[in-house]
């Protein structure tokens, strides 16, 4: 009966668990676990009628492949995050670390922009294929072993996705270092418009008016160059800095859903507290 013997000095007992219950899931399940009781490992027995290195050995290691490289995912993937971005980020603070681990996550579990499980399924098929290499010419496999020497590539791919996770954050502090000075300038300003109404049109422009009588000063018309009769701003930062001017206690935006610069949007909601969005 061929065999296969698994080493792993974090959970022995926790993979022999997760090994179980997925070869329950299979009617025609070719293996058993048996777990020592005196060292850290398990051997998988193999069902006698299939022959060490034939074919169906082969589809056998391909199925137990994909089993562990499931679990390293679950069990050692964190971890490995976790050591890259204390390698990489030594000289950053544990709050400015603990910031990138969770954009690092958000970008490897719950991105919004893409097939997260595709992303997953791919670092899957990439262990996978590493360790069905290693078996077919071993039958001795140590879990913590081959993850640190064998896994080079993707290791590699965690250090590129924590190294982009920098980068973003660095761009949202910067952000919120422009927001916070924005604020600081819209609260020192006195207001030039008590209430500003902006009307996003299907082009992408703005409308602006004041409320009556507080129409838009003539000499905030003409410094930015809007004509009286027709006020519209073209440009997004003519924009921001037009607001800025006028200082408006409270925005109205009509039409909200037509922003197409929704950061643009967001960072004047953020910076005008008293702003309502209109549809």
């Amino acid at each position: 009966m061929p065999s296969l013997r698994v080493d792993s000095m974090k959970d022995i007992r926790g993979l022999a668990c997760y090994l179980e219950k997925r070869f329950e899931m299979n009617v025609q399940n070719p293996f058993k676990v048996v777990v020592s009781k005196e060292e850290n490992y398990l051997n998988i027995l193999i069902d006698g009628c299939i022959r060490k290195n034939g074919r169906k050995y082969l589809m056998v290691l391909n199925h137990l492949s994909d089993m562990l490289a499931e679990y390293i995912l679950k069990s050692y993937e964190k971890k490995i995050l976790e050591k890259i971005i204390a390698r990489i980020c030594e000289k950053l603070t544990k709050g400015d670390r603990d910031e990138i681990y969770r954009i690092a996550c958000i970008r490897l579990y719950t991105h919004y922009d893409v097939d997260i499980c595709n992303l997953i399924e791919s670092r899957r098929k990439m262990i996978s294929a590493k360790i069905a290499e290693y078996l077919r010419s071993t039958d001795r496999l140590t879990l913590e072993g081959f993850v640190t020497f064998r896994l080079g590539d993707y290791v590699k791919y965690l250090e590129t996705e924590v190294e982009r996770s920098i980068r973003q954050f660095f761009i949202e502090r910067q952000y919120e270092e422009y927001i916070n000075l924005l604020t600081t300038y819209v609260r020192m300003q006195v207001p030039r418009v008590p209430e500003l109404h902006v009307f996003v049109q299907k082009d992408g422009s703005y409308k602006v008016e004041g409320t009556k009588p507080f129409e838009i000063p003539e000499d905030v018309i003409n410094g930015f160059g809007i004509p009286s009769g027709e006020p519209v701003i073209e440009d997004d930062d003519f924009m921001i800095g037009f607001l800025l001017t006028c200082a408006p206690v409270r925005i109205f935006i009509h039409n909200a859903t037509l922003f197409k610069n929704k950061e643009l949007l967001n960072t004047i909601r953020i910076v005008f507290a008293e702003c309502v969005l209109l549809n």
